[in-house]
């Protein structure tokens, strides 16, 4: 059965058909061709005719005229539209023609570098000889490397650590850098792109001390500003080529929303459960699939129940694939793809990016990826090959999956994710001039990056108070004992590391580490951590020796952290008087700590306990935006009835109950100690009485309060713009990854009715969660006014009657859902 036949087979079938929230259709398309321009070397020609390639893609022409020109180039466009080659063709020529240029191509993962190997391999000639250089390489292959290759094919990571802290023994190769390529440069956001920027100001800082000026060719999926990106990684100014001239098949993008089985409370069937259904049901009728997860757990979860599911006879065809598994083990995986052994395989991101894995047609991801160029590379994994092709992407149950659901003219569209990344983000900066210091002695006048000469020269003399640095002559020099590279992680915005051991009858092993910034939130005693699917329970945590001490654990449960925010200090930026609020961006010093944790059920996710924790508070100085009411506006609010003012029936024996807590509270109010006539007092329920499923607890007297009118006024106004500010608050966040392409860790969001950031007004603060920030609230800051009406979109629309997942979230004052709350909070602000 062909995936066409399939779709028409869908359409009958009314769970599927009923469900779709969105089904596009890129018809096929034959492409733009040129013919291969006449300076191609007749070496290289004869490898292209003997490939099958006898003209160029548009985009692929264009590539070749701007490097012919000298300029640096930045290449979006879609997936398999042959941005290899539009790379690989401009440099093999450079390289057969003068024999000691060199070029270093860049790649995020290592799977990926292998895969861009086997394709250089089909065009080169004996003058030219790419080599991997990375973790893997075996050391005795290393000199030779160094010696030798006219390419070098590596990671970020390994450039940082292993190459240009010894540059001195690849002084060949530096001498002749021709070229440099950053593939999938889409990847290089938030903090990782923070670091690979710098460590491309070393590279260049390098590269010209050899006497070499490369060029940059940098490759994207599709986002917002991929121009911007690239001028920001590599600090120069680059051409944009985003006109694909590539021929594709016809494909299928169905966005699938499973239905509710709850519309009061806003549930929906499982997506999980959803897709181990339709993968199966492809797998029986032949359709070879990638089936992509969010998380390692998750994709252990859907391998469980594929497997349960199959036809014994099938199930020697579906594997897993994610970090975690040995070298060999994904080689035989990627291969038994390639060669449709294998029909299923369950992975996370590590098959995302453009591996080759043979004639895919179909792919299925269970939740959105986080990123709309993240959720298109998924996609583009199916009909490389210019075949019909399908990607489903089943909705999870959460805020931004639902608003995409609704909304997926976002995922169709042209894109509106701006990567964001700050080279000059301090605690990083710092980090890399230490290791720049190391490779080179800096001059008291040098440069680095686009960073002002005179903050540079602070820098140093700072790091020189320190003693990790001696300035002689007007150079300084590296003189700390440790090597810098090797405490600085790319994947962080702090050094210090966390070293997670595991103590058993035969010795201690390493099972992993963390930046210290994480191992609070990750690692605290009591903690279950999960690596490479298996389950560890935290004994200890050690700061000061930078250890923590795992154990085995069978728990059926994982743990999440309860946090506390304070507010110490903060300074304003810049600010604006709204309408009926104000906003503000300046600089925050918070003091966060864990508290205590929650015991979650694997697969249920019930809460089945609760623990404390003893931790010291850690202070974050970042950046943030905050967002203040005014007191009119909350007034308004109430006056009008816009917070729920439904009357709540509180059971034929309440006026007996009223008398008996009015006599126990001596008919005084609790509040303000005042004693009106009995008739005027009131009986409150401390917390919400529609938030109980059983009305006898809700009713139980130490829920219950004497208050004056006042006085009750005051309280219920008080839970209401509790639950309003929390659930505000949680659909801005789940929005906010959608319009600033952030990781949801990146950012985080509190809400306060009475804030020291606006003279004890209501406020929502949404800041960077990373010292120093990285311009995300910032960015936030200037689209506030989109950011809300989406948020007030999705709430609105969404079916559910007093809050859900989708929308405000189950998070509302003790149980109490806030919609209506959230809503007339964020709609009065218009």
């Amino acid at each position: 059965m062909n995936i066409d036949t399939l779709l028409e087979a869908w359409k009958t079938d009314p769970e599927i058909r009923d469900n779709i929230a969105s089904w596009q259709i890129k018809p096929e398309t034959s492409g733009m061709l040129g013919d291969i321009p006449s300076s191609v070397n007749s070496i290289l020609m004869d490898k292209l005719r003997a490939s099958g390639i006898s003209q160029l893609y548009l985009h692929q022409l264009l590539v070749w005229r701007h490097l012919e020109q000298g300029l640096s180039v930045v290449i979006s466009t879609g997936t398999a539209s042959g941005k290899t080659l539009a790379y690989n063709l401009p440099v093999l020529n450079q390289l057969i023609q003068t024999p000691q240029s060199t070029a270093l191509y860049l790649f995020p993962t290592k799977a990926l570098a292998q895969d861009q190997l086997r394709s250089l391999q089909s065009l080169t000639t004996a003058s030219v000889k790419p080599a991997i250089y990375d973790g893997d390489t075996p050391t005795n292959h290393r000199s030779d490397i160094r010696k030798t290759a006219s390419i070098v094919i590596t990671n970020p990571d390994m450039l940082h650590q292993g190459i240009l802290p010894h540059h001195t023994l690849w002084q060949r190769f530096f001498s002749g850098l021709r070229f440099v390529v950053l593939d999938e440069m889409h990847t290089y956001r938030g903090v990782f792109g923070s670091h690979v920027a710098n460590v491309i100001r070393r590279l260049k800082r390098v590269a010209a001390f050899y006497g070499a000026f490369p060029q940059f060719i940098l490759t994207s999926a599709t986002i917002g500003n991929p121009r911007e990106l690239a001028e920001h990684l590599i600090e120069q100014s680059v051409e944009l080529i985003d006109e694909d001239g590539s021929p594709h098949g016809k494909r299928h993008f169905i966005l699938y929303n499973p239905p509710l089985i709850d519309p009061q409370l806003g549930l929906r069937k499982s997506a999980i459960q959803t897709g181990v259904r339709l993968a199966n049901e492809m797998l029986e009728k032949g359709h070879q699939t990638l089936v992509f997860s969010r998380t390692r757990r998750t994709v252990e979860m859907l391998l469980t129940y594929l497997l349960e599911r199959a036809n014994p006879m099938r199930r020697h065809m579906i594997r897993g694939y994610r970090s975690g598994y040995l070298k060999s083990e994904r080689r035989e995986i990627e291969q038994g793809f390639k060669s449709n052994q294998i029909r299923t395989v369950v992975s996370t991101s590590a098959l995302e990016l453009g591996i080759d894995i043979g004639d895919l047609e179909s792919v299925l991801l269970i939740g959105y990826p986080g990123s709309i160029a993240n959720t298109l590379q998924r996609a583009g994994r199916a009909g490389r090959k210019q075949q019909p092709s399908l990607a489903l992407l089943i909705a999870a149950p959460d805020a931004m999956d639902q608003y995409l659901a609704s909304h997926p003219e976002y995922l169709t569209g042209a894109s509106p994710e701006n990567a964001l990344i700050d080279a000059n983000n301090l605690s990083i900066l710092l980090q890399h001039l230490r290791c720049a210091v190391f490779e080179l002695p800096f001059r008291a006048d040098e440069s680095y990056g686009l960073v002002p000469i005179s903050l540079i020269q602070a820098y140093l003399e700072m790091l020189s108070q320190t003693g990790e640095l001696n300035e002689q002559s007007g150079k300084y020099f590296w003189v700390a004992d440790q090597f810098p590279s090797g405490a600085v992680s790319l994947r962080s915005s702090t050094p210090n590391i966390i070293t997670l051991n595991e103590t058993t009858d035969a010795g201690t092993r390493v099972v992993g580490q963390i930046d210290a910034g994480s191992a609070s939130w990750l690692v605290h005693p009591e903690a279950i951590y999960l690596h490479e699917a298996e389950s560890f329970e935290v004994v200890s945590l050690d700061f000061e020796a930078g250890k923590c001490e795992l154990k085995r654990s069978d728990k059926d449960y994982y743990t999440m952290p309860n946090e506390t925010t304070t507010i110490e200090d903060y300074s304003v930026i810049k600010g604006q008087e709204l309408r009926n609020s104000a906003k503000h961006f300046g600089t925050l010093s918070l003091l966060l700590q864990i508290v205590g944790y929650r015991k979650i059920r694997w697969f249920t996710n019930e809460t089945v306990g609760h623990g404390e924790v003893n931790l010291p508070p850690h202070t974050l100085d970042t950046t943030g935006f905050w967002l203040s009411f005014s007191p009119e506006l909350i007034e308004n609010l109430r006056q009008s009835n816009q917070w729920g003012a439904d009357p709540n029936r509180y059971g034929s024996n309440w006026p007996k109950l009223r008398e008996k807590i009015l006599i126990r509270d001596y008919y005084t109010c609790r509040g303000c100690g005042a004693k009106p006539e009995p008739g005027n007092l009131h009986v409150h329920h401390i917390q919400p009485y529609r938030s109980f499923l059983d009305p006898a607890l809700a009713n139980s007297p130490s829920n219950l309060v004497t208050l004056c009118p006042s006085c009750h006024r005051q309280a219920e106004v008080a839970v209401k713009i509790r639950s309003g500010l929390a659930g505000a608050s949680y659909a801005l966040r789940n929005l906010a990854p959608l319009l600033i392409m952030c990781d949801r860790e990146d950012i985080q969001v509190l809400s306060e009715t009475r804030s020291v950031l606006d003279e004890n007004r209501p406020v929502i603060l949404v800041y960077d969660n990373i010292p120093g920030g990285l311009g995300l609230s910032e960015r936030l800051y200037e689209l506030q006014e989109s950011w809300v009406h989406k948020a007030i979109e999705m709430i609105d629309e969404c079916p559910c009657q007093d809050g859900c997942p989708a929308c405000v979230g189950p998070i509302g004052e003790q149980g109490y859902g806030g919609k209506a709350e959230a809503l007339s909070l964020l709609k009065g602000l218009y």
